[in-house]
Formats: C-alpha cells, structure tokens, sequence
C-alpha cells in the first residue's frame, strides 16, 4: 500500500505542474492592467499618470506583482543585429537566455527561499498558501478563500451526506427487488429528479416557498439573520438561527446527486445480485437481507467510492448557480463576482486549488477500493 501511495504522489507531480502551468498561462495572458485595477480599487476611479504620485504608486505595485521581471525560466530571441555579418545571419538566428529570477519561480515559491520560503519580501509563493491578492478588496486571496470556503465545504458535505443517507436504501433495494413495483416507481421518481435543472428548481421553491403571496415559509436568500448572530451565541444557537436559510438550498444542492447515487448503486447491485457468491449466499439459507447487505451491497461500493472524488473540488469551488441563486456567501458565489470584476487572482487560485483537490481526491478513491474490494490489489504482482 505505501509503496503504491509513493508511485502514485510522483505520478502526480508531473499534472500538478501542467495544472500551475496553466494557471500561470491564463494569468499571465488575462486582459487588462492588474496595476490599473489594483489603482482603481484603491481610489475608487481610473488613476491617469498625472494624477500626483501615480508614477511611483505604479511602479510600486508593478515590483510587488513581479511585473518588473521576466515572465518564464527562459525567453528565446534573436542575436544581437547590431553584430551584422556579410549575409545578415545572425539576427534569423535564435538565442535562449536564461532568467532565474522570474514570474513563475516567484509564483509558486515566493521571492524568498524557495525551499523555506524565509527571507520573502513580497510573496511566499503558491506552495506555501500564497496566491497574491484580489484585486476588488487588495487582501490575500488565501484570506478570501478561507473566509467563503467554509459555507461550500458545508454544503458540500451536508448535501454529500443526505444523498448518500437517502439514496443508499432506494438503490440497495431497487436494485434487489430488480423489476418489482417499488423499482419500478423509485426509477421514475428518480428519473424526474435528475432531468431537472437545478436552477429551475431553485427558482420553482423561491417562487413557492418564499413568496410571501403564495407560502412564506422560508428566507429567500442569505445565510442568517440580516442582524447577524447574537454576540453570546454558541454553535447550536447560530445553527438554528441558520437552519431555515439552509433548507432550500440543501434541498437543491441533495436531489440530483440523490438521484445519480441512486441510480449508479441499482445498476452495481444489479450486477452483483447475478453472480456466484450471491447464488452460494442463497442456497446455504442466509436471510434475503443479510445477502444483500452484507454480500451484494459491499461488491457494488465502487461506484459510490467514485462519487466521493467530486466532493473535493466542489468544496472548494462551491456551486456557482445555485450560490448566487440563494446569496450564499461561499466560493460559487466569489467566482461569480469576480468573472464579472475580472479578478483574475481569485479565478486562478480557485482553478489551481480545484485541480489539485481533484488529484487528491482519486488517490483517496483509488485507495478506498482496496477495502471495499479484496479483489483489488496495490502489488505489482
């Protein structure tokens, strides 16, 4: 197992680069003038060079955005034309020179040591957390992320939870009583719950179940109280405070992942329910249910196994329709904002941490099918 974890992280070393070199890419290559943004957001207007001191302010944040140093390791040129030959050959010639100091070494390690990341001046680089600032509020994009992730790992995990909770039993026994009534009717419900789109949906139960013309039961957006918490509030005070805000949502985040998880585990345990062991399980007299549950249900785990992959990059991306249907102050709904702001700090940061999360998360998946399948083995042999 170690050694298959150990091959597995350098297998992944080299796609965690092309993942930063992308990101890198789309930075470097985004439109517009970071210095011009980052002037605006601290004034409020467009700063024009005669504006008092705007020269020095701008090659101030050209240094700290490494904007004053070349772009990659190397940069390919001509040769110097000013050495003319009889044929003027050299200046068709290329010339590849090195740059240690540049934007992308700075961008992942820092302007420090780029082992330790001590001694840094202006950024510790993308391993160590840092992933510059946003252009809309001048703070950490690190500081961001951490102040909106938590609401989309919380959705994400709450809804993660409730679908597997519901969906487990409905596919264990439709897949089990294959043809039957109740397989029959939980295929067409589940089918329903599927083809709809998830912002008609959250459309469908604002309209209805936050409409104060129809049955206001609900918030229609937010996540608490517009008065905030209550200064001496614990944690299960704030989570009912909270609790009508998060049903709609969850309810939209639960009922297509419900009906995927659903639909995958009858498929598996169709599958399973038509093999040897469960005909042996059978014929020796064990209960219907212990078969099931205990024999057929373990074989038909991969595809859940699968599924939980998606959770990581989801909590860090949060869901952007759904987040700025219900004003949720999470990462789907900052993603948004800054698309439209054209912050591209943020939009890179959230590509790179995705990326990453989505690695981590099939070599959590490819390790969980070990103890879900004995069959499945990590040795060579």
């Amino acid at each position: 197992m170690t050694g298959y974890v150990v091959r597995r992280l350098l297998f992944f070393i080299p796609t965690l680069i092309a993942i930063s070199l992308m990101a890198f890419i789309i930075s470097v290559n985004a439109p517009g003038d970071p210095v011009e943004r980052l002037m605006t957001a601290e004034t409020g207007e467009a700063v024009s060079a005669s504006y008092d001191g705007s020269e020095n302010l701008k090659s101030y944040w050209r240094k700290k955005l490494g904007l004053d140093i070349p772009v990659f390791y190397f940069s390919i040129n001509a040769l110097d034309t000013n050495q003319h030959t009889g044929f003027h050959i050299k200046k068709y010639l290329p010339a590849l020179k090195f740059h240690p100091d540049n934007r992308y070494h700075r961008w992942i390690f820092g302007d420090g040591n780029w082992i330790t990341g001590q001694g840094f001046t202006y950024s510790k680089g993308v391993i160590r957390g840092d992933f510059g600032i946003s252009y809309q509020t001048k703070q950490p994009v690190s500081q961001v992320i951490a102040d909106k992730a938590g609401w989309s790992l919380s959705f994400a995990l709450a809804s993660v939870l409730l679908a597997y909770l519901i969906s487990i039993p409905i596919g264990l026994w439709a897949g089990a009583l294959k043809n039957s009534s109740f397989d029959r009717y939980s295929s067409a419900v589940l089918f329903l719950f599927y083809s709809l789109p998830s912002f008609w949906v959250a459309t469908l139960l604002l309209m209805t179940f936050a409409n104060p013309d129809v049955i206001h039961l609900f918030p229609a957006s937010g996540v608490k109280p517009v008065t905030g918490y209550p200064d001496e509030a614990g944690i299960w005070e704030k989570l009912k405070l909270s609790l009508p805000y998060l049903i709609l949502p969850l309810v939209c985040y639960t009922y297509s992942s419900l009906a995927f998880i659903s639909r995958a585990l009858r498929v598996s345990v169709v599958e399973s329910m038509q093999q040897d062991y469960i005909r042996t399980a059978r014929a020796k007299g064990l209960p219907f249910g212990i078969v099931v549950t205990r024999h057929a249900f373990r074989n038909s785990l991969l595809p859940l196994i699968t599924i939980v992959a998606n959770v990581f990059p989801l909590a860090i991306g949060g869901s952007v329709i759904l987040e700025t249907i219900f004003t949720i102050p999470g990462m789907g709904y900052e993603i948004v904002q800054s698309i439209q702001n054209q912050n591209y700090p943020m939009i890179v940061a959230v590509f790179t941490i995705a990326g990453f999360l989505t690695v981590l998360g099939y070599l959590i998946s490819d390790i969980l099918y070990a103890f879900a399948d004995p069959r499945i083995t990590f040795s060579d042999q």
